[in-house]
């Protein structure tokens, strides 16, 4: 009596076939984990570099609605640059301390008034910074020179990757 092999089903293939499967699916999954952790990373850094530019964004407004404040009776009386120079001047620790209040406690602002040139840099302790520069012109109204946000960048060389030969 011979017996009939044709029906029969070797689990040798599908098992190794289906551990293979299983090895493959698991590492996708740990993958998966691995690059949704780090988009969220990502996600929270950039978001916190977004808020320090608005905040910082925040402060410049307020410098320069401050400043333009202080132009404005200069500007009533119809007087030159000069005038609004030693206006701004007068004014100036309190346009400091408004930018400072906007900004938060713990950036630093640093305003300077050169000439008819007012210049500010704002930073945020993440290293986001704001550079302002603002004109004053003949008829004492503010002209925005430059405004441009930056990062503050240090370079790492703690690490030696080379001795070299």
């Amino acid at each position: 009596m011979a017996r009939d092999r044709s029906g029969s089903v070797r689990m040798g293939p599908i098992s190794i076939f289906t551990l293979v499967i299983v090895v493959c699916l698991a590492v996708m999954a740990v993958l998966s984990v691995t690059t949704a952790h780090a988009d969220a990373a990502l996600a929270e850094r950039q978001a916190s570099f977004t808020q320090d530019d608005y905040t910082n964004e925040i402060a410049g407004q307020t410098l320069m609605a401050e400043a333009d404040g202080a132009l404005a009776t200069v500007r009533a009386q119809g007087d030159t640059a000069e005038a609004g120079t030693a206006a701004i001047r007068a004014q100036l620790n309190t346009l400091i301390e408004r930018a400072q209040a906007a900004a938060g406690p713990d950036a630093t602002v640093d305003v300077q008034l050169n000439g008819t040139t007012l210049t500010a840099h704002i930073e945020q302790p993440s290293k986001r910074c704001l550079d302002i520069t603002l004109g004053i012109t003949a008829q004492a109204n503010l002209r925005i020179t430059s405004w441009k946000t930056s990062t503050t960048w240090t370079e790492d060389t703690s690490d030696t990757l080379w001795m070299g030969a």
